[in-house]
């Protein structure tokens, strides 16, 4: 069985192959701003996807739905525009949004369930 850490990790490599699968490049993992962290930096064209993604192993004590709270979006909100800074994207040059994936096991233990739900917030 994986700990927290492990299915994190294990989440965040599935949603990205799953973004690959929808023609996205990934242009960075688990990249940091300070103490605050986007998962996935992803880029389609001129879009470019911010990527919250959340790894349950069960729904058992709150819907996964809820664990993107108010004050994670602020701090990846936060930590976003410290990405375009630091990339020097700005004006129209290119779009961006922020999308959350959902990572859930499925009665096959080696399938998992990829929920992606796009423009899931607004900055």
């Amino acid at each position: 069985m994986l700990n927290s850490h492990e299915r994190g990790l294990s989440g965040e490599s599935h949603a990205a192959g799953y973004l690959e699968g929808q023609g996205f490049e990934i242009l960075a993992r688990r990249w940091r701003y300070g103490r605050k962290e986007i998962d996935l930096v992803a880029r389609r064209r001129e879009l470019v996807v911010f990527v919250e993604v959340k790894s349950r192993s069960s729904e058992r004590f709150a819907p996964i739905r809820t664990s993107v709270t108010a004050a994670k979006q602020r701090n990846l909100v936060e930590a976003a525009h410290g990405w375009l800074a630091e990339h020097d994207v700005t004006g129209q040059e290119r779009q961006y949004r922020f999308d959350v994936i959902f990572v859930r096991p499925t009665g096959n233990a080696r399938k998992v369930s990829v929920e992606h739900i796009e423009d899931a917030f607004r900055a």
